[in-house]
Parts: structure tokens; sequence; C-alpha cells
């Protein structure tokens, strides 16, 4: 096969892949999140298809959350179950993170020195508190959720979801000290959807996509 015959069919195959095709159509789900709180950002938002849409599964990744001027940096991160996040420490003084036992999947990274970096891997949905054991002021929100469809705002309350699949979605929200909204929107084929909330005060409803809206 030459090499002009064997390129036109790797780029048939990929067009007619599912999942290229779905990404080739996909839409935008962009807007803005308005908390009680000025600059009040680390809100989660993600979406779950309803059996409408037909979505590549959320493929596990790598993420990192730094330690550095005694802080968590990012706060809040969202991932899908089985990635794996490193905890690499910046600053020039000993850390140890973990997340207490209230659950299954509790764990204690030990105490580790500047420039070392240690990582676990979070195999199950919903939002794991990240503390250190040195430094108690510290804290990190490590939200698990199965979309491929996830983001997490800004401080300006700003998000975007990019190639989403054409269908209906639930978009749902996460916040530690925000009630849970949960918005029907329809994305169409290189559409674009804003949503613009308001969320409250209250508590937040645990991140769950896998179990729920599945096609019957």
């Amino acid at each position: 096969m030459n090499r002009r015959l064997m390129a036109s069919v790797v780029l048939a195959g990929a067009l007619f892949h599912p999942h290229a095709r779905l990404a080739a159509q996909g839409g935008i789900v962009s807007g803005t999140v308005t908390a009680p709180a000025p600059r009040m950002g680390g809100v989660v938002i993600y979406l779950i298809p309803a059996a409408s849409a037909r979505v590549p599964a959320a493929a596990p990744l790598s993420a990192q959350i730094d330690q550095r001027d005694l802080q968590f940096v990012p706060r809040v991160i969202a991932v899908s179950p089985g990635s794996t996040v490193s905890f690499p420490n910046s600053d020039p003084v000993m850390h140890d993170v973990f997340h207490p036992s209230i659950r299954a999947g509790g764990f204690d990274l030990g105490m580790y020195p500047q420039g070392e970096r240690r990582s676990f891997t979070f195999d199950d949905e919903g939002a794991y508190v990240i503390f250190c054991h040195v430094h108690p002021e510290m804290v990190a929100y490590v939200v698990v959720v199965a979309s491929p469809y996830r983001a997490v705002t800004d401080d300006e309350g700003r998000f975007k979801l990019d190639g989403v699949a054409p269908g209906t979605y639930h978009l749902r929200t996460w916040h530690r000290r925000l009630r849970t909204q949960d918005h029907v929107v329809s994305v169409a084929a290189n559409g674009t959807v804003r949503v613009d909330l308001r969320l409250k005060y209250g508590v937040p409803v645990e991140p769950r996509a896998a179990e729920q809206h599945r096609p019957r």
C-alpha cells in the first residue's frame, strides 16, 4: 500500500470512529457561577448525560496539586475515577499530605521534604478533602466524577466545557459550602450553550455520574 493510500485509509478510519465523530461535532457549554461571597471560585461543574447523549468514557488521567507557600495549589481539581494525583512539595519545610479515613480510601502519604513528590490514585467518585498534618490551615479538594465533561470555576466564577457531544445533560455543581444545583441543558452539534448560575449556601450533593442517567 503506498503512502498516499495509507494516509487516506487512516483519515477515513478516524472520521468514522464514533468518538472521532463526537469530537468533530462537539459543542460548548460555558457560563458563570455567582456565589454568595466575592471571588469564591473552585466550584466544580460537570455534565451527566441523559439517555439521548452518547459520550466517550471518562479516562483516568494524571494531575497535580502543588504545595507552595504553605498552600495547596490549585485548591480544587476535578478528575475521573482511576486518576493519579501527585503532591509535590515546593516548600522549604516538611509536609504530610493525608485524607482522613472517614470513608474507604483514606490515606496518609507521610512526611517528605522539598523537591519530593508523592501520589495517590483515586478510584471512586466523591469529594475528597486533603489536609497536611504539619500545617492544619492547608486544605484542598479532589473531586472525582465519572464524566468526561467537567471544569472548575476560576476566581471570577467562569467555566467552559469544550467538545461536548450533542445531546441532553444534567449540569451539576459541587462546592464544599454551596447547595448543589441541577440544570437540564441541550447541546447541538457544534452549538454553544450559556448557563449562568447563582448559588446559595447549603449542603452539597456528593458528586456522582456513573450510577445516574444510564441508558435504559
